[in-house]
This record gives structure tokens, sequence and C-alpha cells, in this order.
């Protein structure tokens, strides 16, 4: 009894500021490091995903660095097949990937890199929200969450443009729940909430847009009786964060706004009906569902309906009896974000997609931390133990998890998907052609050949100084990349796009790509 006391009335002594601050950034830098495991396959091996989607970003990135051409606008919603038409995210992922590919000459590997500093960025965020939130332990808890979270990993291994927005989704959370704790909201920490929340835009404009409404409603709701000086600071942060977009409308005859409305009330295909919208509306709650259950390890071996339901409850249940204050309004603005994000997405008459909902990943880690701060709180020991069991579980699975795609990940070769694939096969029709010149032609299943285009013009201009052209004469290669579903389907373009040519060979690659060599003698 005695020398629980003398621990209690000497703890401070014991476990001085400075020495508990220096085990909490220990901690913090060890979950980073753990995280970095199931994360690295594609830094380490230097073989990552280049497909479509890479490909025409790379592309637009070449447009801006070596042509010189700047935008104003990034890929279009959807790739152009989401029913959207005219509708664009921001170019500022352009950018970003602009200065790796400055750095590295164009090598596509810099976008890996960013991609990987973007994960190891979101989980030091998480960890300084967190903290700020509920305090130290709740911002470790927090940030490895983040780091164990399935999608939150695969965020960090492959460039596309939503990856970005996970560091200004938290941003904005951070300065929104700053500005809370003043009595007097700072207009610096109003204009970088919104700005930041705006900013994601240039990342995925389906989280934006939610995510931006929210802030709006929520500061509405809490500076009502402000000065008019708060609301104008507001959406400036807005205003800036939306320029590009802004002055690409003015100058492009609002395209963005002609899109939209052409979506919602001008498709005959979008005809809305009072069972379209029930079918609509059940789809979406199903990725809703879908959302939560994947942003935890899975521990159970079926998606349990159950625990979602008890997991809510027992947040409804510490929500309502938190007193007033900074951390109710600020969990009272992270339970109007799903609403919203459901309300806004609701308009999109189809299949939604779950990159859609990236931002709700960190609204369910805080609503998991929150339960399990207030188990402690309110000292209920079986939500005690059931949280500190699940999130004990929840690493184990992760750690046996993320070893096991580790060594597979970096051992694989991608066959037609990933970078080197794609090398091999330049590398094999550049040796076979000795030097001489020669033309090539490429099959892909998606018809538009990006990812090729971008490895023909880095790769051969930077080891053989020399881009072949894509005419049907002389010497020319076809470079088939078969389509698994329809694996004929390559034969038809030969037959009507290729005809000509003599056949010298045909050679399947270990990739899996088809190299055929043919000879034009006649003009076409």
């Amino acid at each position: 009894m005695k020398t629980k006391t003398f621990l209690k009335n000497n703890r401070e002594k014991i476990f001085s500021k400075k020495t508990l601050k220096i085990i909490e950034y220990l901690i913090i830098t060890l979950i980073i490091f753990l995280s970095v495991f199931p994360r690295a396959a594609e830094v380490l091996s230097g073989n990552y995903l280049f497909g479509f989607d890479q490909g025409r970003d790379y592309l637009a990135v070449k447009n801006i660095v070596v042509d010189k051409k700047l935008t104003l606008i990034g890929s279009e919603i959807g790739a152009g097949s989401a029913g959207f038409q005219g509708v664009f995210h921001g170019p500022l992922h352009y950018f970003f990937l602009a200065t790796f590919f400055a750095v590295l000459n164009g090598n596509p590997y810099g976008g890996v890199l960013l991609t990987f500093l973007y994960g190891a960025i979101t989980i030091f965020l998480g960890y300084l929200l967190g903290k700020k939130l509920l305090g130290r332990w709740a911002g470790i808890v927090t940030s490895l969450l983040i780091a164990i979270s399935p999608p939150l990993i695969s965020y960090s291994r492959f460039v596309w443009n939503t990856h970005g927005s996970t560091i200004f989704i938290l941003l904005s959370f951070y300065f929104l729940l700053k500005s809370l704790e003043e009595k007097q909201i700072k207009l610096r920490n109003l204009f970088l909430t919104s700005f930041f929340a705006g900013f994601s835009y240039n990342f995925q404009l389906a989280v934006a847009t939610p995510l931006s409404l929210t802030v709006i409603l929520f500061y509405i709701f809490i500076i009502r009786k402000e000065r008019i000086i708060k609301f104008i600071t507001l959406f400036s942060g807005f205003i800036l964060a939306f320029a590009p977009m802004i002055f690409f409308e003015i100058r492009h005859g609002f395209t963005t706004i002609n899109g939209i409305y052409t979506y919602i009330f001008i498709r005959e295909k979008n005809i809305v009906t009072a069972k379209f919208i029930e079918l609509n509306l059940k789809d979406h709650f199903g990725l809703f569902i879908y959302n939560f259950l994947d942003t935890f390890q899975r521990v159970f071996p079926v998606q349990n309906t159950f625990f979602l339901i008890l997991f809510f409850l027992v947040f409804i249940y510490f929500f309502l009896r938190e007193p007033r204050g900074k951390l109710k309004n600020f969990l009272f603005f992270i339970i109007l974000l799903p609403i919203i994000s459901f309300f806004i997405l609701s308009f999109i008459k189809g299949a939604i997609y779950v990159y859609y909902l990236t931002h709700l990943y960190f609204v369910y880690i805080l609503f998991f931390v929150y339960i399990l701060y207030s188990s402690f709180k309110y000292k209920l020991k079986i939500v005690q133990l059931v949280g500190i069991v699940l999130t004990i579980v929840m690493v184990i699975n992760a750690s046996i998890k993320g070893s096991v795609t580790f060594f597979y990940d970096y051992k694989d070769y991608g066959g037609t998907a990933k970078i080197k694939g794609k090398i091999d096969a330049l590398d094999f029709i550049y040796q076979d052609s000795k030097g001489k010149p020669f033309n090539l032609l490429v099959f892909s299943p998606p018809v538009y050949t990006y990812p090729y285009d971008y490895v023909i013009w880095w790769y051969g201009q930077r080891k053989y100084n020399y881009v072949p052209s894509k005419e049907k004469k002389d010497t020319f290669y076809l470079w088939i990349e078969v389509d698994s579903s329809k694996p004929w389907s390559y034969k038809g373009w030969m037959e009507t796009v290729i005809k000509s040519g003599k056949i010298e060979w045909t050679q399947t690659l270990p990739s899996g790509f088809i190299i055929q060599k043919r000879i034009e003698d006649e003009k076409i």
C-alpha cells in the first residue's frame, strides 16, 4: 500500500515531463517505423504498379515540366467514365508529382516516394490530432490505427490522385479542433480549416465537396452570433483553395457547373424514379457499411453487423454523456460528416466508389479512440477490456498480414501491371532492333495507351536516346497487353488496325506481353 502511495505521489518526479515526452516520441517513431514494413515493398524493390491512371498522370506532368504547359485542372472525375463530363479534380496532384519528376528526371519512381511520404505524414498528423483531442495516449492509439488500417496502407503504395488527400483532411480536422479551443475563434485557424478542406479537391473532389459543406454548416452553427469578418474569413479559405477551379471555370464557360447540371437534370438515363432512388440509396448505404468495416483490420471471420451496431450504440452512449465543450463540438462535427457525405453522394445516380469516402476512415478511427478514452474516463471495465483486446488483436493481425504481403509483393514480378514488366519488354524490343530505327505500336485493353506512351518516351529516351514513332512502315513491332477477360481481343486489333506487314516472329515474354516483329516493304 505504501509503495502504491509513494509511486502515485512521486510519479512526476520519476517520470519528468521531459522523460515522458522522449518516451512519447520514441513510441510514435516506432509506430511510423513499423508502418513502413507493409508499405515499403515497392519503395525497396523499385517495381511498382504503373497502369492507366499512373501513365495518364505522368503524361500530364511531362506537359508541365518538359513542355512548359501549366494547367488549372487535374484529371477528369472517374477518368471520364463516372457519368460526369467536364468535371475535374484540382491540378496540385500534378504539381506535387512534378517536383519529384524534376528531381529524378522523369523516373516514375519519384511518385512512389511521394506517395510513401504521404503515408508517413498522415500517421504523424493522426498522432497530433489525437493528442490535441484526447491527450498523449489517444494520439499514439490514433496514429497506430492509421498505421494498420488496410486501405490507408494501400494509399501509401501506389500513385493515385486520391492518396494525397489524407494529409489535407487531417490538417482541416486539426485546425478546426484548434479553433474550438479558443474562447474567441482566431481568424487564422478558421481560414486554415476551410482552406485545407477545400484544398483536398486537388486530389479527390468527391471528398472535398462533403468535407467543405460540413465545415460550412458546422461553423454556421458555432459562430452564428459572431462578427461578419469570421464568415468572410471562412469563405476566403475556400475561395483560395478552389482558385484554380474558379479561374478555369471563368475561362472555359463554367464547364464544371454545366457538367454537374447536365448530370443531375438532363441526361435521359439518369431519370429518377422512386424505385431507382430506393435501390440506389441501398447500394450507397452498403458501401458506407463496407467503408466502416474496411477501416479496421478484420478480426472477425465474417463481416459482423452486430459489432457495427454495438460500436455506434456505445459511441452514442458516451457522446450523450459528454459535457458541452470543445470535445463535444468536435465530435458533433465528425458525426455530421458521414451524414452530409451520404446526402451529397446520394445525388450520384449509380455506383459510388470507396475512395469517395476517404475522409470517413479518420472519422471511424476517431470514434474508436473516443470510445476507448471514455471507457477509462467512466471506468467501464468491460468496454476497456474489449477495446484493448481488439486493438492488440488488430495489431497482431496487421503485423502477420503485413509481413506476408511484404515478402510476396517484394518478389512479385507483377506481369504486365508493374513497371519492371514494361521495361523488360522495351529492352527486349530495343535489343532486337540492334540500334537500327524501328516503329512501335501498342495494344492495351483500356484502348488508351498512356502508361506505354510514357514509358517509351521516358525509358527509351533515357537509355537508348531514341523514341520510336507509331507508323506501320519499315520495321515495326507490336507490343500487346493481353486482356485477361477477353484474351482473344487483340487479334481483332491486328486484323482491323494493323493488317499489313510481313510477320517475322511472335514471342510471349515472361511478363505475359506478346511482342511481334513485322516488316513492311510496300507503302501503305
